[in-house]
């Protein structure tokens, strides 16, 4: 086999481990996050890392703090190679878990559901999967064969208020909230849902209206909300990002805080619960992550039908 030296990244470090991945040395992260930012324990062998898929590149909403630059792009997964690929990391115990997004997953609802039905044939029933939607086409959900083994869905919520939400979709057509209970009323036998809520400075940027959404939340029987602090990837994300700690606040009273995590500089979040004036609860949780980092935190399988090492990182296969 060709002699390859390892990235500058994998060298002289303790939070990266140099493996072997295809024939190319790739730096991963070597050790579990820290619950107070200090203290940090090496993780074990295999070394596994979390694998994203974009079975397609098309969303028919225009965010303008997306990562994506609003892919309208038709091009879809080979499911063939993607079966080579998932194969060649099963033998390899690579993968701890899936997360299935795109582009928008449920715009091509049959071929969602023969990339879960590949996944959990390779990797068996017991595989941690995921889902991320902006609710398009969601009611459709009941057509996926595999539906009871998800572990979550995700659905990208960013206001309480449905046409301020809509407009933070660029008009695509997402749900409403009366949409959304209705849909998520017909999972009776799990917590398969989480509202994402993407916090901007003139949207969703204060405690104030962090509670709101939260209370709106609870009407519409979602069990969890996730707060993200958007990635600095254009003018707008630039102007309009806000560090999720500024509105979900530690001396917040109605909120009660659980776990911390950090690691280190590249990412950091917390969870808890919030208690409604009513008396009601929901989870929470809140996440900030930078948008480079030295070393590979992620597999993505996207459209072009090659691995990467993070979403459009190095090519592996």
């Amino acid at each position: 086999m060709q002699n390859i030296s390892c990235p500058p990244s994998c060298e002289g470090g303790e939070r990266t481990r140099c493996i072997e991945l295809f024939g190319k040395k790739l730096a991963v992260k070597s050790q579990g996050c820290s619950p107070d930012g200090l203290h940090y324990r090496q993780k074990k062998d295999p070394l596994r890392l979390q694998l994203s898929i974009s079975p397609s590149a098309y969303c028919p909403a225009a965010c303008p703090f997306c990562v994506a630059g609003q892919p309208k792009s038709r091009e879809k997964v080979d499911l063939n190679k993607l079966e080579t690929v998932l194969r060649r990391l099963k033998e390899r115990d690579l993968v701890r878990g899936v997360k299935i997004t795109g582009g928008e997953p449920f715009s091509d609802v049959i071929l969602l559901d023969e990339v879960l039905c590949l996944l959990y044939e390779v990797f068996g029933d017991s595989l941690e999967a995921a889902i991320s939607t902006n609710g398009y086409r969601l009611a459709e959900m009941h057509r996926l064969r595999k539906l009871e083994l998800l572990e979550t869905i995700h659905i990208s919520r960013h206001h309480y208020d449905d046409g301020r939400n809509r407009a933070l979709f660029g008009g695509g057509p997402v749900p409403d909230g009366r949409e959304l209970r209705e849909i998520m009323d017909t999972v009776s036998y799990k917590d398969l849902f989480v509202f994402n809520c993407m916090l901007l400075r003139d949207e969703i940027g204060t405690p104030k209206e962090a509670r709101r959404f939260l209370d709106f939340a609870i009407e519409t029987g979602a069990p969890k909300v996730g707060f993200m602090t958007c990635m600095p990837c254009n003018d707008y994300a630039r102007e309009q990002s806000v560090p999720y700690e500024s509105v979900i606040r530690r001396d917040d009273p109605s909120l009660l805080f659980v776990r911390h995590f950090y690691d280190y500089e590249a990412c950091h979040c917390s969870d808890g619960v919030y208690l409604s004036p009513e008396g009601r609860l929901i989870e929470f949780y809140g996440r900030s992550t930078a948008q480079t980092c030295t070393y590979c935190r992620g597999l993505s399988y996207e459209t072009d039908n090659r691995l990467h090492a993070g979403f459009g990182g190095e090519i592996l296969l």
